[in-house]
């Protein structure tokens, strides 16, 4: 992996910060390379660890995200990122969330739109938002960091496809080559969690082409 590529380097990990909440430093070294490009860049980690913490005075270990934050001096934190309660609350960077919202967000862990968040900074911006199936945080995602594609595994989208894609809503691709080599078909939606385009409903394109032929059959014989 390129350090260039990051916001900062593996060097400026505050392995000390994570030692004291109990991380060991070879955590480091079991990140595949996405993982840590992802974590370098401010990112929550993909995985759940371990750490130590003050509760009520006592310590006790529970397991949590973790994430690296850059100060305004140049200092490196560990932010903490533990599982909590899944709630919604009514406003959420000055977006006030409808009945409508809230309820496909408990139920999807998604918007199937964007909405307009404002930043620490008062900048405002167009957002995905989803729930982090791990801690169910809430989780937005700019707009402009996910880039739709032309093709998806081998299948082309048409422009209309993109244009709901980046939007926030889901799309249904047929055509696409599994690792295996078989043609199959998905529901697709960006997943602001995971930061990438989900894929749901798999369905087997043979499969599919049979049911096609069966149900025209079926309407020749009626006819």
């Amino acid at each position: 992996m390129e350090q260039s590529s990051t916001r900062l380097s593996k060097e400026q990990i505050p392995f000390s910060q994570l030692e004291k909440i109990g991380i060991k430093k070879e955590f480091a070294d079991r990140m595949d390379s996405q993982e840590m490009k992802d974590f370098l860049n401010g990112f929550r980690s993909a995985k759940l660890y371990t750490i130590t913490a003050k509760i009520n005075g006592e310590e006790h270990r529970i397991p949590a995200k973790i994430r690296l934050q850059l100060a305004e001096d140049g200092k490196v934190n560990v932010k903490i990122h533990p599982i909590q309660r899944l709630h919604i609350p009514d406003e959420y960077l000055g977006h006030k969330f409808s009945k409508d919202e809230k309820a496909a967000l408990m139920e999807h862990k998604k918007l199937d739109k964007l909405v307009e968040l404002t930043n620490q900074r008062g900048e405002k911006d167009k957002y995905f938002l989803g729930i982090d199936p791990k801690t169910n945080e809430l989780i937005p995602l700019r707009s402009k960091h996910i880039r739709v594609p032309e093709k998806i595994k081998g299948a082309i989208l048409s422009e209309e496809q993109r244009q709901k894609l980046a939007a926030g809503k889901k799309i249904s691709l047929d055509g696409m080559t599994g690792k295996n080599g078989k043609k199959f078909s998905a529901t697709l939606q960006v997943d602001a969690a995971n930061r990438n385009i989900s894929f749901s409903g798999f369905k087997n394109q043979k499969d599919l082409e049979e049911k096609t032929e069966k149900k025209r059959v079926s309407k020749q014989k009626v006819g």
